[in-house]
């Protein structure tokens, strides 16, 4: 019976270490849509105004994670439609093969 017990605890510590560090390397800031559309087989979109570091290379363009692209390219244009900001959340870890950040999921900030 102990064995199983320290099993499972095992097995939830291994799958809480894995969920929390999910996001470790992730970034999230709150920027203004500017424009929007197709490179390629790529989306690409540029910001402006991010809430972080000004010299930071949030603002300008980005590339779109190619899973979601649709949802994110719908919550994109209701945002510029609304004048808008959105959160992005980048991924420190991974460029294109360009060098531009990737915005791994968007949302709507109704602020």
């Amino acid at each position: 019976m102990t064995l199983k017990k320290i099993t499972l605890a095992a097995v939830c510590l291994v799958m809480s270490c894995a969920f929390f560090s999910s996001n470790a390397f992730a970034d999230w800031a709150a920027c203004t849509p500017e424009q929007i559309g197709p490179y390629g087989s790529l989306v690409r979109m540029r910001v402006t105004n991010c809430n972080i570091n000004p010299a930071d290379t949030r603002n300008g363009w980005m590339t779109l994670n190619s899973t979601g692209t649709d949802q994110m390219m719908a919550t994109i244009l209701t945002a510029m439609s609304l004048k808008k900001p959105i959160g992005i959340e980048f991924d420190n870890t991974f460029k294109d093969a360009q060098g531009y950040n990737i915005a791994k999921a968007i949302i709507f900030n109704n602020k």
